[in-house]
């Protein structure tokens, strides 16, 4: 829509500036604008092209005509009719603002920007221009400046709906949430009006994007539930506090999509994600096998529920699942990485081996297929191999931490443990440098530590890893021990008996592979 109040078009034509005009040029010219009025563009742009043909010289004709082929969405036909209106009429103020705001609506925001700028030069208050050059700067991404002159011309800019977008834009990057307030008051009043449609979804959108989470829940309240745009706004924002650590919040998002109907296999993954974060597993696996029912071709809607069923050591339910993926993708590497984690957890190592190897000939460039290969062979005590591996994997994936912490857990089991501490040390710490939450090399830091007699460091190592997995039963017996050796009996008390009742569950599901396979 034209952002300006096209001025032209009401107030230009005046009798008196074209007296020295025939009657029948003037006759065209007025018959124009009647028809405009009407809402009859098609006829005003014959009357006014006329009126232009029968008098070149007159600026304002040239004006008029691009205003109306404005309005009928003819950007460049009316650019061109605008600046050779500007020709013929340099010194003409409206003549340059609807120039610039044809600029702004083609994309050409120097231009336009430098016509504005004549006009405040002359006519430093100009609403018009104040609130063109707000948009011109909001699209050209100087947000600072744009929110300041998109606010100056608040009325104007609230009373339509890609103002409105352009100043929110522009107060949420550049982080004025007191203002952001007046913005949601606006969209408010228009939550039921159709000229508005589809406002604030572009507006939660933003929010989403900008980070400001609180804004855009507040926002996406307000898009109508039969809003094409809705659902996957709604996905997106509820992603968004999945990943910010918002669970709870993304979980209820995604049931109150789905009790308005949208039900699809992302939702379903993500509230999968959701509800296994919460520990409810048995209702995430259901999450789960449901986004695999709505989308059964998708290989990558196996990997999360295969994941779970290996973490609750449920392998015969896993390995029904890997066959599920294996008979619609037989020739994905990632089917069979897949397949070699449950024949590890299985004790099924030449198979694991096999499915592994299988995986790295379907495609080499996998990381997931090297590191299994380098898991099957330590686990049959071909270290000297799995070691090589580790060191393939990280000149390779240097950006994988699993080879840097495996590689470090390989040292540590070693006869030379002791006399390998700083070579185990350097990988863990690199580790860390790429994944710093990775509970697996926390844990083994504080072993580290722990041997070296460096309590309080031992502790603060697997109190880290603990922040990142709780339900590992080794470091809750590690910090239990340490917790002994500085006598805090109660504190290592309490460490045991989760660590007893975690192990009495892990043992219950079977075995778990000697190289830790979930993400480290």
């Amino acid at each position: 829509m034209y952002p300006t109040i096209l001025s032209v078009l009401s107030v230009l034509l005046i009798a008196s500036a074209l007296s020295a005009q025939s009657v029948p040029v003037q006759d065209r010219a007025a018959n124009g604008i009647s028809f405009a009025r009407q809402g009859n563009l098609v006829d005003a742009e014959k009357e006014l092209r006329a009126a232009v043909s029968e008098a070149p010289s007159v600026a304002i004709y040239r004006a008029q005509l691009g205003s109306i082929l404005g309005l009928q969405g003819k950007w460049n036909d009316a650019l061109e009719s605008f600046q050779k209106a500007v020709q013929l009429a340099p010194e003409n103020l409206d003549f340059r603002r609807e120039t610039a705001a044809v600029q702004w609506q083609v994309g050409l925001m120097p231009g336009a920007e430098n016509n504005l700028h004549y006009v405040l030069e002359k006519r430093p208050g100009d609403p018009g221009a104040l609130l063109l050059l707000g948009l011109v700067k909001e699209r050209t991404g100087d947000y600072a400046d744009a929110a300041q002159l998109l606010d100056s011309q608040f009325e104007s800019v609230a009373a339509q709906p890609e103002r409105t977008v352009a100043l929110f834009h522009s107060l949420v990057e550049t982080g004025q949430a007191d203002k952001v307030a007046k913005i949601v008051d606006v969209l408010k009043l228009h939550t039921n009006d159709q000229s508005w449609a589809g406002t604030a979804s572009r507006c939660t959108q933003l929010a989403i994007t900008s980070g400001d989470l609180q804004t855009a829940e507040a926002l996406f309240s307000l898009i109508p539930t039969d809003d094409s745009v809705r659902p996957a706004t709604g996905f997106q924002l509820a992603k968004v506090l999945y990943n910010r650590a918002q669970v709870s919040r993304a979980k209820d998002l995604l049931l109150q999509l789905k009790s308005q109907g949208i039900e699809n296999a992302d939702v379903e993954t993500l509230l999968g994600n959701c509800l296994e974060s919460e520990r409810q597993p048995e209702q995430a696996i259901a999450a789960y096998r449901r986004a695999i029912e709505a989308d059964p071709s998708h290989l990558d809607r196996y990997e999360d529920l295969i994941s779970l069923l290996l973490y609750l050591r449920r392998t015969a339910d896993a390995l029904v699942v890997v066959k599920q993926a294996l008979a619609i993708a037989p020739n994905d590497s990632r089917a069979w990485v897949w397949k070699g984690n449950v024949d590890l957890y299985r004790n099924a190592y030449e198979d694991a081996m096999g499915s592994y190897t299988h995986a790295v000939q379907l495609d080499n460039g996998n990381p997931d297929a090297l590191f299994g290969v380098a898991g099957a062979y330590y686990v049959t005590g071909q270290t000297e191999a799995a070691i090589s591996d580790c060191k393939a994997g990280i000149s390779r994936f240097p950006g994988d931490v699993r080879f840097y912490v495996s590689y470090a857990e390989m040292l540590l089991a070693s006869p030379d443990a002791l006399r390998l501490h700083a070579e185990a040390k350097d990988l863990l710490e690199k580790a860390l440098k790429i994944a710093p939450q990775s509970a697996q090399a926390h844990y083994l830091l504080g072993q580290i530590a722990l041997q070296e007699g460096k309590l309080k460091e031992a502790e603060e190592d697997l109190l880290r890893s603990l922040a990142s997995d709780p339900d590992r039963s080794k470091t809750h017996f590690a910090l239990s021990r340490v917790y002994r050796r500085m006598e805090r009996s109660d504190q290592a008390a309490k460490e045991f008996a989760i660590y007893e009742k975690l192990k009495e569950r892990e043992e219950s599901g079977g075995t778990t592979p000697v190289l830790n396979l979930e993400n480290q």
